[in-house]
């Protein structure tokens, strides 16, 4: 397995619609095996194909260190209830955080790598990760939902009681931070 790049906000990819996975093979068996150790080590909760420059319909997600690791091919909700509002944070968007409002409950149907048909009933944070990988596959990033007057960088500060604190920003200072960074990487790249 292979450690994959993280995309940032910025790049084109992430923006992008994927495309649905027409045949299960040893390559997407791969490629989905890849993003989840890419996204235990980074570490995340979950993780797209467009994150790591793949533009298919695929996510890993896994809420819990010894929870199930869940790898969909082609997943969609069929079915929501109910409002739920929470914080979420976004490997491809590091150190940001937002208050999104989703559907409390889902119902996700998808392809397991063994080309089974899996439903998974889901609610809590488990329906919200889903919902949030999902949602890249459309080209959509939390920062779309959020609402806007809660978007803050995670700052380290040894005096607040869990070591960080929020700072605000705006989606503006959002998406020049994030133009700044894509610049840098590509610079960093193309001098190595």
């Amino acid at each position: 397995m292979a450690k994959l790049k993280i995309l940032f906000c910025g790049d084109p990819v992430l923006r992008k619609k994927a495309q649905p996975i027409k045949k299960i093979d040893d390559e997407v068996r791969q490629l989905l095996a890849d993003m989840a150790q890419t996204m235990i080590e980074a570490p995340g909760v979950g993780l797209a194909a467009p994150q790591v420059g793949a533009p298919v319909r695929a996510i890993v997600v896994r809420t819990e260190e010894d929870g199930p690791l869940y790898q969909l091919i082609n997943p969609r909700v069929v079915n929501c209830k109910g409002v739920d509002e929470g914080t979420e944070g976004c490997l491809s968007l590091p150190t940001l955080q937002g208050i999104v409002v989703r559907p409390a409950e889902v119902t996700v149907e998808a392809l397991t790598p063994d080309r089974e048909e899996i439903c998974i009933q889901a609610d809590g944070f488990l329906a919200r990760a889903l919902q949030h990988e999902i949602d890249h596959l459309d080209g959509v990033l939390f920062i779309d939902r959020a609402e806007e007057d809660t978007l803050g960088w995670m700052v380290p500060d040894e005096t607040e009681e869990g070591g960080y604190r929020i700072d605000p920003t705006t989606l503006k200072e959002v998406m020049q931070a994030f133009e700044r960074l894509s610049k840098s990487r590509k610079k960093q790249e193309s001098e190595s």
